[in-house]
């Protein structure tokens, strides 16, 4: 079993997980700092990853339907 994987992202989906990370609780970022590590080191480095990519290719195609 490996510890590390590549998923292909698109914009989109990259620019929900890094609004996700700014929307969590201070709470919520300890609980997961502990377990993980620092969740503003996550947003930091997909941030780079989003601010390299393409933001005007990727046609957005989903519905808004209720998450969990």
């Amino acid at each position: 079993m490996t510890h590390e994987k590549s998923i292909p992202l698109n914009v989109h989906e990259l620019g929900v997980i890094l609004s996700a990370l700014q929307l969590l609780s201070h709470r919520d970022e300890n609980l997961i700092a502990r377990e993980y590590g620092s969740v503003s080191t996550l947003h930091n480095r997909l941030k780079e990853v989003y601010d390299n990519m393409d933001q005007s290719t990727v046609y957005l195609n989903y519905d808004c339907e209720p998450s969990f």
